[in-house]
C-alpha cells in the first residue's frame, strides 16, 4: 500500500522573491493490486508528484509511506 500524507512541494520564484506552490496538501492511499491513473492539465503537478514518489524530489511538507513504513527520506535506490 502506498500512502501520501499532506504532501506539498514548492520552488523558489526568484523573480517575485517568494515560493511558488506546485503541490499543496495532497493526500491519498493506493491499495495493493490497484491501478490508478492521474490526469490533469499541463502544469498541474502530475510529474512533480511522480518524482516525489520515486524519490527524485523531496516534498516540502508531508510524508510518504509504503506498506506502513515511512520512505520519505529514502534514496531512489532504496525505494
Amino acid at each position: 500500500m502506498l500512502e501520501i500524507r499532506d504532501v506539498s512541494f514548492s520552488v523558489s520564484d526568484e523573480e517575485r522573491d517568494k515560493e511558488k506552490g506546485i503541490l499543496e496538501h495532497v493526500s491519498f492511499t493506493l491499495e495493493d493490486n490497484k491501478f490508478v491513473a492521474i490526469t490533469g492539465p499541463n502544469g498541474g503537478g502530475k510529474s512533480t508528484l511522480a518524482k516525489i514518489i520515486a524519490g527524485i524530489e523531496k516534498p516540502t511538507q508531508g510524508r510518504i509511506f509504503f506498506d506502513g513504513q515511512d520512505i520519505t527520506d529514502w534514496s531512489i535506490t532504496d525505494r
